[in-house]
């Protein structure tokens, strides 16, 4: 057998197998299976429907539905190296943003192309609130 034979037989185990998990990076055994994954979406979707139910057929304010929780399918390093870009990405921002701060030309190109893209999108919103509300102001005489 060949190691790209083997490879193919690697990814063609199912997804809860024990050596799919660890070329995941998941030593502990902590990946939920299939049926998990399963339950867990029926739970969600039940919630739904009873809080459906409540407020088609019952008085009062359905509760509040906390879908339930899916496992983090990263590795404890995936999850590591997430949080590392993550802070890099603030600490980048904050040290642009600063006052009297030297910033990288082409990050602060960026950083003001999409301010003024925020800027003309906000003022499109507006601009599309004023004849609503103007129309809403002005009386009709039929």
């Amino acid at each position: 057998m060949t190691w790209l034979e083997l490879w193919e037989f690697v990814e063609a185990l199912p997804y809860d197998s024990m050596t799919r998990s660890a070329l995941a990076g998941d030593r502990t055994r902590r990946r939920w299976t299939e049926a998990e994954y399963m339950q867990a979406h029926g739970l969600t979707l039940m919630q739904h429907m009873i809080q459906v139910m409540w407020a088609a057929h019952l008085e009062g304010k359905p509760p509040k539905v906390i879908p339930w929780s899916l496992p983090d399918l990263r590795s404890p390093e995936q999850v590591a190296k997430d949080e590392d870009r993550k802070q890099a990405r603030r600490r980048r921002y904050f040290e642009a943003t600063r006052p009297g701060a030297v910033m990288d030309p082409e990050y602060a190109r960026r950083l003001a192309e999409a301010r003024e893209e925020h800027l003309r999108l906000e003022a499109l919103r507006l601009a599309a609130l004023r004849p609503r509300a103007q129309s809403a102001e002005e009386p009709t005489t039929e």
